[in-house]
């Protein structure tokens, strides 16, 4: 029998690291912890008499915040610090406010001997003799307690803050080492090769009854919020929500990124295995997906494409990554063991998709609008083996691919990829969990959609003031009606009711990189940042981004109904500009490009084994 080894950690350090850890946990909301722990303080400065923990237990379940937080921060109260802090502190606080008539006991000594046997008889002492006093205690221990609880509040969001943000970055250190690796082991073996891409046809998991394919498929996990979401999961046991943002199913009060979230989104899709609702196709396919919308149609191949092409550039990005969006996403993947949506590619077509042309005249598996949008979404099989190879060949041609959308499932893919590698000792780089789930769409049949701005306020300036300044950078011409930007570096505005065309000043325009020249990037320099304060438009509250596909009259909307004061539209980034960035190695600015329609998550999936 193996002897347990004792700890020579002092007791006194081992509970204090018990109770931090258990007031201020890593793993949950930081808000929600706060909001827990600040509870807990308020209720057990307060005089609750015994039952502070109940009550504390029961606000935490009604609120639906986490309840071990606010059950460790009520002992900030206990009778060394209440009868020697908290209650003399209120009491004189109290007094200070109330100044209540002399009386001849001491009414603190009286209000310490209260428990439940003698609750009635003292308290009714002290309202008959001393109510005034009782009245100024209570009003000054309230004091104490909101000013204790806000000071916990805030103290308990930034440890929360800080211990997830330090537990993620030590969980995903590792993973990042063994990237790191990687590239140069990658970048070295490419050397003096002709970059070409790879594509891999794999076993798709996807629905079996082609009526249920437009149920059963969602839109992607990022362009909605868990409300959202479990709205549009309603009434549909098999959405693919189910999957790719399975919190819809748990109690709001368990954090997105909880353990949980993963395990269930794991649970629901064994499931859907299970029932049969989805299964694997008996071969390695190709797929052709094709999406419409408004009479424009695009082709996409649906593959695999290898780790190793996103790590040697083969596969270009243009955008960075928000490190918890991409933990988030790599926790989805190792739990689920699949890519559950695709990563949405584009290429400089040579040719290649004259190949599908056959394909498509052929008998599609899935073919149907979605009723949300009324977008069609259409898919065929390619299961023949020549087929799959001239494809194969033929996009070996192309020497790279550009991310349009989906970076960080592109990321989270990769680093699946190289963590799964790690764990196996002879992995030889052929194993299915060596590549992640794409869609390639030739860049002549894609059209990226604007991506408007509009601010909350005018930042103390009158209307009169901005335009007055805005004339420094534009040349403004008001419009007869609401229209779109007509060309490359106009911008139309829109505030009190009237539309501008306002074209950026020739003087603005010179020796401009490619980034520097986007029009998004110029009104960030030029308007943004000097006229609205707004260094960072990611973080910042006063602005906000509407995709083109709502069109500008959600712009006047936003700005008539007082929400906002005013509105930019953007002209389009073209894919000449977003290819152009990425071979640069460039980086575009937040929020340029707005792809439509978007992918379908669950038409067809990805396993990694």
């Amino acid at each position: 029998m193996v002897k347990r080894k004792r700890t020579t950690e002092p007791k006194y350090k081992r509970l204090s690291r018990i109770y931090y850890n258990r007031m201020f946990p890593r793993r949950q909301d930081a808000i929600q912890v706060a909001w827990s722990v600040a509870a807990g303080v308020f209720i057990g400065i307060w005089p609750t008499i015994g039952v502070a923990i109940i009550l504390t237990v029961a606000f935490c379940a009604l609120f639906r915040l986490p309840k071990v937080p606010g059950i460790v921060s009520s002992f900030v109260a206990n009778p060394l610090t209440q009868f020697g802090f908290f209650y003399p502190t209120g009491y004189m606080l109290g007094c200070k406010i109330v100044h209540p008539e002399a009386i001849k006991f001491d009414f603190l000594e009286e209000f310490q001997g209260l428990s439940f046997k003698n609750f009635t008889t003292v308290i009714s002492h002290l309202w008959n003799d001393a109510a005034d006093h009782l009245l100024a205690f209570m009003i000054g221990i309230t004091i104490v307690a909101a000013i204790g609880g806000a000071i916990f509040f805030f103290l308990a969001y930034f440890i929360v803050s800080y211990r997830k943000k330090k537990w993620i970055a030590a969980k995903t250190g590792y993973i990042h080492n063994l990237i790191a690796e990687d590239e140069v082991l990658i970048k070295e073996a490419h050397k003096g090769k002709k970059p070409m891409m790879h594509i891999y046809p794999f076993k798709a998991l996807r629905p079996v009854n082609p009526a249920e394919a437009e149920t059963i498929s969602a839109l992607p996990y990022d362009v909605m919020n868990r409300a959202e979401a479990k709205a549009m999961a309603e009434g549909l046991p098999h959405s693919y929500l189910r999957v790719t943002r399975a919190e819809l199913e748990l109690p709001d009060s368990v954090d997105a990124y909880d353990p949980k979230v993963y395990a269930h989104a794991r649970e629901n899709l064994d499931k859907m295995i299970e029932d049969g609702v989805i299964a694997f196709d008996p071969k390695p396919c190709l797929y052709v997906y094709r999406q419409t919308m408004n009479g424009r149609e695009q082709y996409g191949l649906v593959c695999c494409v290898p780790a190793a092409d996103y790590f040697n550039g083969t596969i270009k990005k243009h955008e960075l990554t928000r490190a918890d969006k991409e933990e988030d996403r790599l926790r989805h993947v190792l739990a689920t063991n699949a890519n559950t949506g695709p990563v949405f590619l584009t290429y400089r077509d040579n040719g290649q998709f004259d190949i599908f042309g056959a394909v498509t005249k052929r008998k599609p598996v899935y073919d149907f609008v979605s009723k949300g949008d009324g977008f069609g979404h259409t898919v065929w099989v390619i299961d023949d083996d020549a087929e799959i190879e001239a494809i194969r060949k033929s996009f070996e041609e192309i020497p790279v691919s550009y991310i349009a959308d989906g970076h960080h499932r592109s990321a989270a893919g990769a680093r699946a990829a190289s963590y799964r590698a790690e764990q196996n000792p002879k992995n030889t780089g052929n194993e299915e969990y060596n590549r992640y789930l794409a869609i390639l769409f030739p860049s002549t049949q894609l059209k990226i959609l604007d991506y408007n701005r509009v601010l909350k306020d005018l930042n103390g300036r009158t209307p009169e003031q901005l335009m007055e300044e805005m004339k420094l950078v534009f040349d403004i011409e008001e419009l007869p009606s609401m229209q779109s930007p007509s060309k490359q570096n106009q911008v139309n505005f829109y505030m009190g009711g009237k539309w501008y065309a306002c074209t950026f000043k020739d003087k603005f325009l010179k020796n401009l990189g490619p980034v520097d020249s986007l029009d998004v990037a110029l009104l960030q320099k030029l308007v943004l940042k000097p006229l609205f304060d707004i260094d960072d438009p990611r973080t910042s509250k006063r602005i906000d981004f509407v995709g083109g596909i709502r069109g500008l009259g959600e712009l006047v909307k936003r700005v008539d109904s007082g929400e906002c004061a005013c509105a930019f539209a953007m002209y389009p980034t073209t894919l000449d500009q977003l290819m152009s960035i990425a071979d640069a190695g460039e980086i575009m600015p937040p929020k340029s490009t707005w792809f439509e329609p978007k992918l379908r998550d669950g038409l067809l999936v990805h396993t990694l084994d």
